[in-house]
């Protein structure tokens, strides 16, 4: 090989050594560019949507420029205390929406960008504390009657930050005994932001009547058939006495067992007047005063409206019991 090969294949392996180093190396920014765009690392949101702003330093000539590029949306943030990526090619397409040349910025900084979505937390316990504080304030049993039950809720919940109130509401209809379902609204600055059911356990303590020992049918009710316990009101019927006034003088209306709860229609007030009995019928005003008889028609308790028949003129007519031998018609 002569001299003057040698040189040049010398001279072209250099320029191929050059080129290679060149592609190597970062594609500088356009020289003419007027807006650098730094992006971060990393960068924390507290509002719905992502802005450039958010996650990178924008560098130009002009404030009120830099200042529009910076409010260019690029996608909604990630939930509260979650978090999401924007990538370059994101902000490149976001600004080209915007009428953004390529020619016009230089984006730098090597991305993706990690975006963290702020958030106020709600622990569990403030959630059961405020289930607990509503039912002490709206149940309507005393204080040392009731008693609420541990509250095993267990979840927490992230918000987006800002003033947060907590608001419980108890279901429509409750009778605040046993488990009770109750909502609770979150609210951030006064808006609704999530929803939760927070189940509770209410338990009321009260006297509750029970028999004492079997009661027949018909048979009358005296302080010695009955005795009183203190019981849990969600584990007792609706109709449930709880007082013993309520029971003593009535009569039971069926065969009923020992140690059972007695209920309202389980007793009735004892019959006064029986069908076929003769009984007075009066019929009184102020100034005048009617009196005949008649054969009651059905059984009546003190206060019942029953038929009878007037003896004289054969008709039926209703009239309330006022004792074993009188009834009262209106005048």
């Amino acid at each position: 090989m002569n001299p003057y090969t040698r040189k040049k294949r010398i001279v072209w392996l250099s320029l191929g050594w050059l080129v290679s180093v060149a592609l190597l190396l970062p594609t500088p920014a356009p020289c003419d560019a007027t807006v650098r765009i730094h992006l971060s690392q990393k960068a924390k949101v507290d509002a719905e949507t992502i802005t450039l702003g958010n996650v990178a330093d924008i560098l130009g000539p002009d404030p009120q420029q830099t200042d529009a590029m910076g409010g260019i949306e690029l996608g909604r943030s990630p939930l509260p205390g979650q978090s999401a990526w924007v990538h370059p090619g994101q902000v490149a397409s976001a600004l080209k929406q915007h009428g953004w040349a390529q020619d016009q910025y230089a984006i730098t900084g090597s991305g993706p960008v990690k975006v963290v979505r702020s958030y106020a937390a709600i622990s569990p316990e403030r959630i059961r504390s405020a289930v607990v504080e509503f039912i002490e304030r709206h149940a309507p049993w005393d204080a040392d009657q009731m008693k609420i039950r541990p509250i095993l809720y267990k979840q927490s919940h992230q918000l987006p930050p800002g003033d947060v109130a907590l608001q419980v509401t108890a279901p429509k209809h409750t009778d605040w005994l046993g488990a009770v379902p109750f909502k609770v609204n979150l609210l951030v600055d006064g808006h609704l932001v999530q929803r939760t059911s927070v189940p509770a356990y209410i338990e009321v303590w009260q006297d509750v009547v029970l028999t004492a020992k079997p009661l027949g049918r018909n048979q009358p009710i005296t302080s010695g058939d009955i005795q009183t316990q203190k019981m849990n009101l969600a584990r007792v019927p609706a109709k449930a006495v709880v007082r013993s006034d309520q029971a003593i003088g009535k009569r039971a209306n069926r065969s009923i067992a020992v140690n059972s709860i007695l209920r309202t229609d389980q007793i009735e007030d004892p019959l006064m007047v029986r069908k076929g009995d003769i009984v007075q019928v009066l019929a009184e005003s102020q100034a005048l005063r009617i009196a005949t008889q008649a054969v009651a028609k059905e059984n009546g308790a003190l206060g019942d409206n029953i038929q009878v028949m007037n003896l004289q003129s054969k008709k039926n007519i209703f009239a309330q019991v006022v004792d074993a031998q009188t009834v009262k018609v209106d005048f």
